[in-house]
């Protein structure tokens, strides 16, 4: 199931759990327990559909993860550690076991049914974004549709009524209070710059004093806001039925806590003049609601409940108090045992990730693995890591003995996991090299681990030790040789040296001859044949070139990389007939100035004949990669 709809469900789920526990309550506490409480609890149960807060051992957690049971991947080990006449009869039986356990796991965990996942992960989530989507904006529309109708018509009160509100507000700025003839019942609206709309009739002194404490104890509570609240949370979960309900009683609640918080201070004859006012505002009622939809006005319904609430109302002892809040710690922990079903803990081993100096982060890939998660054991094991299928995301370009660092972490922000060497192996053209040549250390967590002082393609293969278990993971690293990403460079594959844009691309995806320096500027000459490109490199920032400069000895690594670049060039652009290769030891201000780049090298397409059409070598990148390689 895709994670998203995961989360909402068991949201959804957990919150309507907590919600039917409290209706079925509350026949027995109704009149019993304090209003705000009530109104508390429902807003703590309003906050369960929406915050993915829980233990890893919840209830939800458990239901929506129940599926993925334990797992036992078995593969033939150093099945691929063979003589190469064997691996001709071995290796077909490696992948058909390998195939046939994928099948077996896709199985156990659900994930076989591709129709039922395809569905769930096209349609389901989809439908749930557009009914989040239509509710949202048809509960906005119609507040914003309100707002307006309100401005038009609304009316400044006067001086003694302005008094009466500021007397009542204790200090709280920014609120408007206004008379409207098209509302028929007293209401606060708005967040930012809140105001106090009342019918445009006369009031008693007595009843405007009962309508601004209720309104102004709305604005205490920061009622409007746990009103929002239930609006987007009613949007998220639209599909709930029980949400509505909820969302009724919630606005019930919220009347009632406001009532009580202004009674509590009241005399019996001033609780009387209060609820004869609710009486009043509630029988000269003139507008259909549905005008009034986005105030969320009180029903003439509740009118009864509230007024026994006003009459039954009196002060709660200690142990009232006390069970109270109990009654809320317990709600809580009911939440959090609920949970969501998105706490996973570490179903996976985490990823690892490799860097050299001034070069781009690589993955490893994961392969065998023995994982705790719970009380389950997972072990899965993979085929031999010099078997894996390395791509450009997995190779690290080096130069000799350079530190590569080894972390958890790709991002300061990624988790972080403590780790300890089980065994470092590496492997050069399939064979295994002297563990003393490893020299390897630890550093604020992170692996630091010496490159191969000799040129070539060398596969790390790496056991980790975990809390939870132990990992195996693989990935290579190529000292003093350029790594290309053929396959992005090759959507960049053009015709003509004219298109500016593919060619700047390919220009951008080579790797620079020299860590130091970096590709700025290209320039073509299309005008007349032959077609010539001139790609440029000046020093990179904050970094210095101490050797030879300008450029005279023959084959240095400038003039060989950029030969090797070359190739590449000539495969990925047809018309393509002198590339050169420019260097200047400085930095630009921002402007191409030829004159300033005085180490070049330049090849044309026929030195590189010997590897037959460089088109079509261009269109085969497995031949283009193993051409590259025995460079």
């Amino acid at each position: 199931m895709n994670e998203i709809l995961k989360l909402i469900l068991s949201l959804s789920l957990s919150g309507s759990i907590l919600a039917l526990l409290f209706f079925a309550m509350k026949p027995f506490v109704k009149y019993k327990l304090s209003k705000i409480i009530q109104y508390i609890i429902w807003i703590i149960i309003l906050l369960r559909f929406i915050v993915p807060i829980s233990f890893e051992d919840s209830v939800m957690n458990k239901v929506f993860n129940s599926s993925e049971s334990q797992i036992e991947i078995i593969t033939p080990k150093n099945a691929t550690e063979t003589n190469e006449s064997d691996n001709n009869s071995i290796m077909p039986n490696v992948a058909q076991e390998v195939e046939k356990y994928k099948s077996k796991i896709a199985y156990i965990t659900g994930m076989g049914d591709k129709g039922l996942k395809n569905i769930a992960d096209k349609y389901i989530l989809n439908i749930w974004i557009l009914g989040v989507v239509i509710v949202f904006t048809k509960n906005i529309y119609s507040y914003i549709r309100f707002l307006i109708h309100l401005k038009k018509s609304n009316k400044l009160v006067g001086d003694n009524e302005n008094r009466l509100l500021n007397s009542l507000i204790h200090g709280i700025s920014n609120v408007r209070f206004f008379r409207n003839p098209d509302v028929a019942t007293p209401m606060l609206i708005g967040i930012i710059r809140p105001c106090i709309v009342i019918p445009d009739e006369e009031y008693t002194e007595s009843q405007l004093k009962n309508i601004l404490l209720h309104e102004t104890t709305h604005l205490k509570h920061f009622d409007i806001w746990v009103k929002w609240l239930t609006m987007i949370v009613t949007s998220i979960h639209w599909f709930n039925p029980i949400m509505y309900f909820m969302k009724k009683e919630i606005n019930n609640a919220c009347e009632l806590a406001c009532d009580e918080t202004v009674i509590k201070n009241l005399t019996n004859e001033e609780k009387q003049a209060y609820g004869d006012t609710l009486i009043y505002v509630i029988a000269e009622h003139k507008y259909s609601n549905s005008i009034l939809q986005a105030t969320m006005c009180e029903e003439k319904k509740t009118l009864k409940e509230r007024l026994i609430s006003i009459m039954k109302y009196n002060k709660k002892s200690k142990i009232a108090i006390i069970l109270s809040a109990i009654l809320v710690v317990a709600v809580i922990v009911v939440s959090l045992l609920l949970g969501t079903g998105v706490i996973k803990g570490d179903d996976s081993p985490p990823n690892i990730y490799v860097s050299a100096e001034r070069q781009k982060t690589k993955e490893a890939i994961r392969g065998s693995y023995s994982w705790k998660k719970g009380n389950e054991h997972i072990q899965a094991d993979s085929i031999n890591p010099t078997d894996f299928d390395y791509r450009f995301d997995n190779i690290v370009s080096a130069a000799s003995e350079e530190q590569l660092i080894i972390s958890t972490q790709k991002l300061k922000n990624d988790k972080k996991y403590d780790f300890t060497i089980e065994d470092i192996s590496i492997y050069r053209d399939n064979q295994l090299m002297e563990l003393d040549m490893i020299d390897s250390s630890f550093v604020d967590g992170n692996l630091y681990i010496q490159s191969p002082n000799e040129k070539g393609e060398y596969i790390y293969v790496l056991t980790l030790k975990y809390d939870k278990g132990i990992v195996t993971y693989g990935f290579v690293v190529r000292v003093n040789m350029l790594t290309y990403d053929l396959e992005s460079l090759s959507e960049y594959k053009t015709p003509y040296v004219g298109d500016s844009s593919k060619v700047s691309h390919i220009a951008g995806y080579l790797p620079s001859p020299e860590k130091t320096f970096m590709q700025h500027y290209t320039s073509m000459e299309t005008s007349e044949k032959p077609y010539s490109l001139t790609i440029f490199y000046e020093l990179a920032p904050e970094l210095e070139y101490t050797g030879e400069w300008p450029i005279v000895t023959p084959n240095s690594i400038f003039e060989t990389n950029s030969r090797i670049n070359a190739l590449v060039v000539f495969s990925m652009i047809d018309n393509l007939d002198i590339v050169t290769f420019a260097f200047r030891n400085s930095r630009s201000d921002g402007r191409l100035d030829q004159s300033e780049y005085n180490t070049s090298f330049t090849f044309p397409r026929e030195a590189f004949k010997e590897y037959g059409d460089l088109t079509e070598l261009g269109n085969n990148l497995d031949l283009l990669k193993e051409v590259l390689n025995d460079l």
